[in-house]
């Protein structure tokens, strides 16, 4: 009896054993996984995508670094469960492979990167004065029959307005304000719009490096052909000088390179916002030999150390650039300005 209670008890432990083994190595194996949608992971290795769940049939290798978002949690009897991409494509849910993040992202002492839309820095519908310039300068310098080539609200500018303020009973101050500028027969619209203009994020938390830099390049494309004006950050359907070109394809991209702003931009002293860029400390300076794709090349003016133009690298030592008399795509270097200054990375 003493022994059958013996071996009864002891089978009895076995069996707990075994249960409690299986219970733990299954918890052990289940936290190996993601088994609730993470939203954005970023591969730590290099793997396979996959057409289906199964992971019977391959659509693509993508290298570590990879970033994707994750729509769901498939979960297959007796298999590991996969992650769902927004691409349609699928992925090992394993977490010795792909891990949880916020998104691609700049190191912290660089600008980060937004994946809200940047809002406009500074005031919206601001009067125009003397020694501005920018887009409605350039509006009512042509007004005005004034303009001769470059949109800076000069003395000529001012009496003209001056004049046509009496004509028009306006309070004669030589300043466009709201009232001026819907007499001489611009819209409201148009008042608030050149101002308020900022590109339209083109990239994904979800997106990686090369998406950013695609984003930027392809908003500077939008200007291809534009005149050059100086002072001018704005809608692709405006012309912009150099820094402002560069402005708006950094927004597009994400990056907000205050207090630099496209409003500021047509500000007295805002049109060398290329040497505001150069210094500032959140952009990271590379070295000429490491230029990449989506780098920002800066220029000395000739036989000076003064910042007096910038660019943005395409590669095969090509740039997209604001230069008189429009918007176009030149050699790195040539005639017009190859005294270059520096590298400087926005996306790291």
């Amino acid at each position: 009896m003493n022994t059958l209670k013996r071996i009864t008890v002891s089978g009895l432990l076995s069996l707990m054993a075994l249960f409690l083994f299986t219970v733990g190595s299954t918890a052990h194996a289940a936290a190996q996984y993601y088994t609730t949608n993470p939203g954005i992971i970023k591969t730590k290795h290099s793997l396979v995508l996959y057409k289906d769940a199964a992971k019977t049939h391959q659509a693509a290798k993508v290298s570590a670094g990879h970033f994707a978002k994750i729509t769901k949690v498939v979960k297959q009897d007796g298999k590991a469960p996969v992650l769902k991409t927004n691409t349609g494509k699928y992925v090992t849910a394993n977490k010795a492979f792909v891990q949880k993040t916020r998104g691609y992202q700049n190191p912290k002492k660089y600008y980060q990167v937004q994946y809200h839309q940047i809002k406009p820095y500074g005031k919206v519908g601001y009067t125009v004065k003397r020694h501005y310039e920018g887009i409605k300068t350039w509006y009512i310098m042509r007004k005005m029959g004034t303009y001769a080539g470059y949109d800076k609200y000069n003395q000529a500018t001012y009496n003209a307005v001056k004049n046509f303020q009496r004509r028009h009973h306006l309070k004669v101050t030589g300043n466009v304000n709201e009232k001026t500028w819907l007499k001489m027969g611009f819209s409201k619209k148009a008042w608030t719009g050149i101002d308020s203009y900022i590109a339209p994020l083109k990239a994904h938390a979800w997106n990686g490096r090369s998406a950013h830099i695609e984003a930027m390049i392809h908003q500077a494309y939008r200007y291809m052909g534009n005149p050059y004006l100086v002072g001018s950050s704005s809608s692709p359907k405006y012309g912009t000088d150099c820094s402002g070109l560069v402005m708006q394809a950094l927004y597009a991209g994400g990056i907000n390179p205050l207090p630099t702003s496209s409003i500021h931009h047509a500000y007295p002293g805002n049109e060398w916002n290329s040497r505001n860029l150069w210094a500032a400390k959140k952009l990271r300076h590379v070295a000429y030999s490491h230029r990449q794709r989506g780098d920002l090349v800066f220029y000395y003016q000739p036989g000076t150390h003064v910042i007096w133009h910038v660019a943005i690298y395409l590669g095969k030592n090509r740039v997209i650039e604001s230069w008189p008399p429009r918007i176009m795509v030149q050699p790195i270097r040539n005639g017009q300005r190859s005294d270059i200054a520096g590298i400087a990375r926005p996306f790291n």
